[in-house]
């Protein structure tokens, strides 16, 4: 009786399969036809929007050609003016005036050119309503715009620049983009910038297109998809309680994947987000390489400036999921945390206080007896004094075309989490001139190809060395590395993550 059940079971089990596939194929036939229809329409569509997009790039280039030629004539104005800035203000106003696409202009000098006015001196004229028709009115601009990408990159660049769109808060509150012009004096510094705004709609595409036709050919379509799909779920709901195991194993794998996902959305998220240009206006190139294993590790690091030094780390939380994530996270915060209290605390940070502080935090709230390696260093930028604390985590390198590359003496210091008021020791090293610093986890040496053998720390240094004797910038360094470490594992899987960090003073 249980064979005849069985078996009853499989023909039911075919036959469902069986309409399965012809669902599938009739709904395949119909997508055939959607894709021809749709695609002919599009084609249609394509041609006619090619024409009109080239009619709107050649308005869109007559617009910037006449705004930048209206800016460029009131240049001469404005640096006849240069002594009587109060001339400002009508200047501004007649570019807006005089002009049907300038929405608003700025003359924003160099921070305290003039003693007598504000530090902040920029008058800028803008319409006196959303009417562009209306008479503009001037006033003094209420920001930093110093800040401000209109002014700090063609300040810096010395070049004139149009702009992203952005909202203008506090200027005239439209989406705009912004063309901006340098300021020169008479030994031809840049000491201001003269800008006028245009309003993002006139140069925006717009598109008329109707997709109505196509809108109904696929609602059919979805119709008739969404039927099929009823019938499917019907016969997939009526023998699910005999597949009960297969689809426990499949919502497990499932639940593995989206476990793996958060973990490796939290790790991402935590990682530091500096800008190139914060890191330039500091002198430093700052690269990083984060390869994520299939199972997600815990590997992180973290920086920020205070003052004329960098502090900085990187660390490894052992485990490949959303608890070592979170551990990760949470020792992250904690590090932002001490070492702003060190920094606020002394002009000197200590790496090695900052790591007792953190080790601390975390025996009294680690329950789960989780524990991370960690490095910390604090470099001073005007002397090169890099003072540093060790975790556990596998020594940095120093490259330097003079010197080659040289593992730095550690301390060997356990790892955090693990022994409360642990004595951390710190350390002191004075870095030559043409110092790269190359930083990583264990993921490097570690990762191992299909007969096991690990890449290890003499290859690491190796590599590094023919780095060195090249001069290789820090990005050509990581590239090299990484494209080492890879070839070497060949096709082999993955097993951790493969984080390295390169400091280098410019």
């Amino acid at each position: 009786m249980f064979k005849s059940h069985v078996k009853s079971t499989i023909q039911k089990a075919q036959a469902g399969i069986a309409f399965i596939i012809f669902a599938a194929l009739l709904s395949q036939a119909f997508n055939v036809v959607q894709y021809v229809y749709t695609r002919r329409k599009i084609q249609q569509h394509t041609v006619e929007k090619t024409y009109s997009d080239m009619v709107k790039m050649q308005n869109i280039v007559n617009l910037q050609t006449s705004v930048e030629s209206a800016v460029h004539a009131t240049m001469g104005d404005v640096r006849i003016s240069l002594n009587n800035p109060e001339r400002f203000y009508g200047i501004v106003s007649r570019l807006v005036s005089n002009n049907d696409h300038i929405v608003g202009s700025a003359i924003a000098m160099r921070p305290g050119y003039y003693p007598d006015k504000d530090k902040l001196f920029a008058p800028f004229a803008f319409p006196e309503s959303k009417d562009l028709e209306a008479q503009p009115r001037t006033k003094l601009l209420p920001y930093d715009y110093t800040q401000q990408d209109w002014f700090a990159i063609p300040f810096e660049n010395d070049s004139a620049v149009w702009t992203e769109p952005y909202f203008d808060k506090g200027g005239s509150d439209l989406l705009i983009r912004t063309f901006s012009l340098p300021i020169h004096d008479q030994n031809n510094a840049v000491i201001g910038i003269l800008t006028a705004d245009v309003f993002f709609n006139e140069m925006a595409d717009d598109d008329d297109f109707s997709y109505d036709e196509i809108d109904k050919v696929n609602l059919v379509g979805f119709i008739f998809q969404l039927l099929g799909l009823l019938l499917i779920i019907y016969i997939v709901w009526k023998y699910a309680i005999k597949l009960r195991q297969v689809n426990k194993l499949i919502l497990e794998q499932e639940l593995l994947g989206k476990e793996l996902q958060i973990a490796s959305d939290i790790q991402s998220a935590m990682l530091p987000n500096v800008s190139e240009l914060e890191n330039a206006r500091h002198h430093l190139d700052i690269q990083k390489t984060l390869a994520s294993a299939p199972d997600v590790s815990a590997d992180f690091y973290d920086y920020f400036y205070i003052g004329q030094k960098i502090v900085f780390c990187i660390g490894d939380v052992p485990g490949s999921n959303v608890k070592a994530a979170l551990m990760m996270s949470i020792i992250r915060s904690i590090f932002r945390t001490s070492a702003t209290l060190n920094c606020q605390q002394s002009q000197s940070p200590s790496p090695a206080a900052i790591i007792s502080s953190m080790n601390n935090s975390l025996c009294t709230i680690n329950h789960n007896e989780m524990f991370s390696t960690l490095f910390v260093g604090v470099l001073d930028l005007n002397s090169a004094l890099l003072t540093y604390c060790n975790a556990g985590n596998p020594a940095p390198v120093v490259i330097s075309p003079s010197t080659g590359a040289k593992l730095m003496d550690v301390e060997p210091n356990i790892p955090v989490g693990i022994m409360e008021n642990y004595e951390y020791i710190e350390q002191h090293i004075t870095l030559i001139e043409d110092f790269t610093l190359f930083l990583y986890n264990d993921g490097l040496y570690e990762t191992t190809n299909l007969h096991h053998e690990p890449y290890g720390q003499k290859r690491m240094l190796t590599r590094l060395e023919a780095c060195a004797r090249h001069n290789d910038e820090p990005k050509k360094i990581l590239s090299t590395m990484q494209e080492a470490v890879e070839s070497h594992r060949g096709s082999a899987l993955q097993t951790d993550d493969l984080l390295m960090l390169t400091i280098r003073m410019v």
